[in-house]
């Protein structure tokens, strides 16, 4: 072996031994920091159950005890965060009072007051998220001054936040004049007014009218379960909107309310310009369509798009006595409508 060789062969072997012991090293050191971490969780475990579940007089010494554990520590005040988020929405809810006191006396509201003022993206948005879980109260100002950095992720956790929190005036504000900031999907809008303490209705009427008409299609969108009659109005309104989306929203959402007087205008949006939302009517009509609507939805099933046909036919079957109705169709001389309702008449038996 030449000299080349044996120093190549000695470094390699020292490069994997020097990794190897590093691996072994950090394996350790997580091990250890595992279990020390264990170790602080089951204390704390302990003295918030002692705090939550004895008498008024004792709840200091459990308060003091917990200080001197957490001390300045961040990594410390982290863990305590997170083990009271997992406590659930319902215990934080439950002891309240309780909890703001402990959060002004152990220092976690002055830490999040901090992380909130960070530069780092990352630890504002994590902080809104802790301040929503932690139900943490008179911080709301802050967040929403956050929300013009047009950082979607700070400006979901923002809105999220003080959708749990409840505060009305701070939502209302951010969907009526900081909707320019707002580059969320509708899918998360529809989460954060979901995850709304207050009243979801007042949020709707204090809103609706302000915002624009995208926001007004998610708004009528994330509601619409809700099934809140008094809306019906509101619906009706934007049911005749120049902006499609916002009329499919409108029919949905009167679809949900299942209400017998709202059938006639559902139906003709059957004769719609937009394809969509002919088919969003179509669809609409199986849940509160009647034998009032047959003509009209089978007139429907030999519409020049496939989905609203097969839209029309499939509401045209589910309404009690539409098969009937259909059987005529198949023996019709409309080639689309006649495979629209045979396809679905086969599915269905």
């Amino acid at each position: 072996m030449t000299k080349e060789a044996f120093y190549l062969l000695m470094i390699s072997a020292l490069l994997f031994s020097f990794f190897l012991i590093a691996i072994i090293g950090s394996w350790f050191f997580q091990y250890f920091s595992d279990v020390k971490t264990k170790k602080l969780e089951d204390q704390l475990d302990k003295l918030l159950y002692c705090y939550f579940h004895t008498e008024n007089e004792n709840t200091r010494s459990m308060v003091q005890k917990i200080v001197k554990i957490i001390g300045n520590r961040t990594g410390r005040k982290e863990i305590l965060i997170n083990r009271l988020i997992r406590c659930g929405d319902d215990f934080i809810e439950t002891h309240h009072a309780s909890l703001m006191n402990l959060y002004e006396i152990v220092g976690i509201k002055a830490y999040l007051q901090t992380a909130l003022a960070s530069n780092n993206v990352h630890m504002k948005s994590l902080t809104c998220r802790y301040i929503g879980e932690l139900q943490l109260e008179n911080m709301e100002a802050d967040m929403i001054a956050l929300i013009s950095n047009q950082n979607n992720d700070i400006t979901y956790n923002v809105m999220l936040a003080l959708a749990k929190l409840g505060d009305m005036k701070g939502l209302v504000h951010i969907f009526t004049n900081d909707a320019e900031h707002i580059y969320l999907s509708h899918r998360a809008i529809i989460e954060i007014i979901s995850a709304f303490k207050g009243s979801k209705e007042e949020l709707f009427k204090r809103t609706i009218d302000l915002c624009d008409d995208y926001m007004k299609g998610i708004l009528i969108k994330a509601i619409a379960e809700d099934k809140i009659e008094s809306l019906n109005p509101y619906y009706m309104t934007y049911l005749n909107s120049e902006d499609k989306n916002l009329r499919i929203a409108s029919i949905r959402a009167l679809s949900e309310l299942n209400n017998e007087d709202d059938e006639s205008y559902i139906r003709s949006k059957l004769d719609d310009k937009d394809w969509e939302v002919r088919a969003a009517a179509a669809k609409g009509l199986e849940k509160l369509g009647t034998s009032q609507s047959f003509a009209a939805l089978g007139k429907t099933t030999g519409d020049s798009v496939w989905w609203v046909r097969h839209n029309a036919a499939s509401a045209l079957i589910l309404i009690p006595g539409g098969k009937e109705f259909a059987s005529r169709i198949i023996n019709g001389e409309d080639k689309f409508a006649r495979e629209a309702v045979i396809s679905l008449i086969e599915k269905n038996t």
